[in-house]
């Protein structure tokens, strides 16, 4: 048998392997978990929080609350949990520099509790220790998409609103919560805006609510090949207008007008001269032609009709004809 040297398996560990494949062997098919036993997830539940009564600052104790919350609806477990998210919270708000996992694990705790339908007036003074916190929220702390939500700008202006916020004492908590806010995906900006509106509205600060935008607000942040980034909500931009008919022809249309004014008057003037002169020439043949002749009496009727439309003659012109 040839063997390779470059292959380093070995030709003993080769056929070895050969054998413990062989077509021969069946896999036999594993059984399907069977569900968790409530008791015991109730136990170890329990357990975990009074560990967490215990150690309520550090960081395991926000995420394993986080965990337990999953039992919430457990009626042995809803109490203890209350409980401990109390103690819990009050020690890490007092924690100076919390890390960006801590910060991270909190913004789940604190979206958690405002899911809660009862214990409002405890949700509602843990939300506003974190936040009085001078390193919670703010831009430098992004959360996952699946925890950007209303409820966080709903119950801002219910504390606003209820004074357990004050607008001018609170202003940098309020900053940094807005900071935050403008760290979310256009989506889930575009769903709180109007809630964000009537915080703008009914709590002025224009120092606060104008450090969220919004893409339609700002065209510049658009890529440098023009086109908006993929989830710019921009608003359409406005169907240019038809244009205006160009005034050109109009312009040019004018002074050719105006020679063909030009062109017709002087043929209009020698027309009428011509006539003027014809009649003129009728009238002295008239005045030649002897009395009771045909064409005398035709001819003065004539110039009777004729004198009535023209009008008398110019004076020099009639000399003229005496004369002649």
């Amino acid at each position: 048998m040839h063997i390779d040297p470059t292959d380093p398996t070995d030709p003993s560990d080769a056929a070895d392997l050969a054998e413990s494949t062989d077509s021969t062997d069946t896999v036999e098919p594993t059984e399907p978990a069977s569900p968790p036993d409530p008791a015991q997830e109730r136990a170890i539940a329990l357990d975990a929080l009074n560990w967490c009564h215990e150690h309520p600052s550090e960081e395991t104790a926000v995420e394993t609350l986080n965990a337990v919350f999953t039992l919430i609806r457990d009626p042995a477990v809803r109490p203890a949990w209350i409980a401990t998210v109390r103690v819990v919270v009050l020690a890490i708000s007092q924690v100076p520099d919390p890390t960006p996992a801590l910060h991270a694990h909190m913004t789940v705790l604190v979206a958690n509790l405002l899911e809660l339908s009862t214990d409002s007036a405890m949700v509602d003074e843990l939300l506003v220790s974190w936040m009085r916190h001078p390193k919670s929220f703010g831009s430098l702390h992004t959360t996952p998409a699946a925890f950007q939500r209303e409820t966080f700008v709903q119950r801002l202006g219910d504390l606003l609103g209820w004074n357990a916020l004050e607008l001018h004492r609170d202003r940098d908590a309020l900053r940094r919560f807005a900071d935050w806010v403008n760290t979310w995906n256009p989506r889930n900006k575009f769903r709180s805006r109007r809630a964000l509106q009537a915080l703008a509205r009914n709590f002025p600060a224009s120092d606060v609510w104008s450090r969220i935008h919004f893409p339609s607000e700002n065209p510049s942040t658009s890529h440098r090949s023009g086109q908006g980034r993929r989830g710019d909500h921009d608003r359409p931009a406005v169907a240019p207008a038809a244009p205006a008919a160009a005034p050109a022809d109009d312009t040019e249309a004018a002074p050719a007008t105006e020679s063909t004014a030009a062109d017709a008057t002087p043929g209009t003037d020698a027309t009428a001269g011509e006539a003027t002169k014809r009649k003129r020439r009728r009238r002295r043949r008239r005045k030649g032609a002897k009395p009771g002749e045909p064409g005398a009496t035709a001819e003065g009727a004539a110039a009777e009709e004729s004198a009535a439309d023209d009008g008398p003659d110019d004076g020099p012109e009639d000399a003229t004809t005496t004369e002649g």
